[in-house]
């Protein structure tokens, strides 16, 4: 049965993906360009997603090392109840 601490990682891992593909769907979604004038800049498509990649890049580095200190605190917490399990079958 998995802990709360992984089920608040896990609904919280989902809700961020979920929120990043609508950022990226978004920046890739077709729209009409305006007509070019030379007080309204274009559309840079490349740079916007750039920016809307780098937080969904940084979220997955961030999932990473939260994922390992949760697996590493869970394997700590369960390494007394094992020593004491051994303890009491001498």
């Amino acid at each position: 049965m998995p802990s709360l601490r992984e089920i608040l990682f896990w609904s919280s891992a989902i809700c961020c993906a979920f929120a990043q593909i609508l950022i990226v769907r978004s920046v890739l979604a077709v729209r009409p360009l305006p007509e070019p004038r030379a007080d309204v800049p274009r559309s840079r498509g490349g740079v916007e997603l750039f920016w809307a990649l780098l937080p969904a890049v940084a979220l997955g580095v961030l999932f990473i090392f939260t994922w390992r200190a949760i697996e590493e605190r869970a394997s700590i917490e369960r390494l007394p109840a094992a020593a004491t399990m051994m303890e009491a079958a001498r």
